[in-house]
């Protein structure tokens, strides 16, 4: 079957949704950091599970409600995308939401963005979308035999991260392993989208994973969330998802991908470069200012 041009009707149809998808899940991502880091600032980062304390504020929260909602839209979206395109296609597209998410970080904290955040960002989702995107055909048939065996070391892969996390004092290293963790299950969702998809009408397994995986993946996002700023999370998940996506479409599907030394080494210098860029930037960090926005306890004034 002849691969479709990059500007046929369904390729141009599958770009703008993966946009969409990645714009709403930037929105998502803004509305809901805000509120758990701000949660976890007012009840105290120093537990095993962040989220498990935060959770009742979190559910009665307007601004969190608003950013579930966007991320159930962005994943319907997504979801569309992904049983019109390729894989890897769609996932590369979703970095451009680096893009969208760095304003909405700089407006929160009414800071004026620098030169080395555009640089930075845009690095990563260059270097994200030179490894994944070109010469990706079609979807093809699925080694069903692997799946097991990836699922599991999947699995394996999100505890020992998490198990990491734990270890580390830096709050924004801690919450960069679990974003990882979070974008592990997120891919692996990709993967299982593709598989169901592909067989409706009829009912596959892999609808029964979708929910594990996703749930997962959501309630590690908000533990990243919680435990350091918007582009630490964001960033972390974002490179971690599409990479693992190109991963599978190298091993579970039989389409045939021929990888291309040179244009690896350039992506991951892209991807290298920008992440060195964003890692003292002042945008990233945000401990500071949380921990002075943090309530103090009350002093008690002694007897005279």
């Amino acid at each position: 079957m002849p691969e479709r041009g990059f500007g046929s009707v369904d390729s141009v149809g599958t770009v703008g949704l993966a946009l969409s998808a990645a714009f709403l899940f930037a929105v998502s991502a803004f509305l809901q950091q805000g509120a758990a880091r701000q949660a976890a600032t007012a009840s105290g980062q120093g537990r095993f599970l962040v989220i498990a304390a935060i959770a009742r504020r979190l559910i009665t929260d307007r601004r969190w409600l608003a950013g579930q909602g966007a991320n159930v839209a962005g994943f319907v979206v997504h979801a569309v995308a992904l049983r019109f395109g390729a894989i890897a296609v769609v996932q590369a597209l979703l970095v451009v939401q680096l893009l969208f998410a760095l304003p909405f970080a700089a407006l929160r904290r009414g800071r004026a963005l620098l030169a080395r955040d555009w640089a930075g960002t845009s690095a990563v989702c260059a270097g994200l979308m030179l490894l994944v995107g070109p010469g990706i055909p079609e979807h093809s048939a699925v080694r069903t035999q692997l799946l097991p065996g990836a699922c599991a070391g999947v699995f394996g892969t999100v505890v020992v991260l998490f198990g990491l996390s734990r270890t580390v004092r830096s709050t924004q290293v801690r919450s960069a392993l679990v974003a990882v963790a979070a974008g592990c299950c997120f891919a692996t969702t990709a993967v299982l989208v593709v598989v169901a998809t592909r067989t409706l009408p009829d009912p596959s397994w892999a609808l029964l994973g979708i929910p594990v995986s996703t749930v997962l993946g959501g309630i590690l996002t908000q533990e990243a969330y919680a435990r350091g700023s918007l582009p630490t999370a964001l960033t972390a998940m974002t490179i971690t998802d599409p990479v693992l996506s190109y991963l599978a479409g190298l091993t579970l599907f039989t389409a045939t991908i021929h990888p291309r030394p040179t244009l690896l080494a350039c992506a991951a210098t892209a991807v290298i470069v920008g992440v060195a860029l964003l890692a003292n930037s002042p945008t990233l960090h945000d401990e500071r200012e949380m921990s002075a926005e943090a309530p103090r306890p009350a002093v008690r004034a002694k007897a005279g």
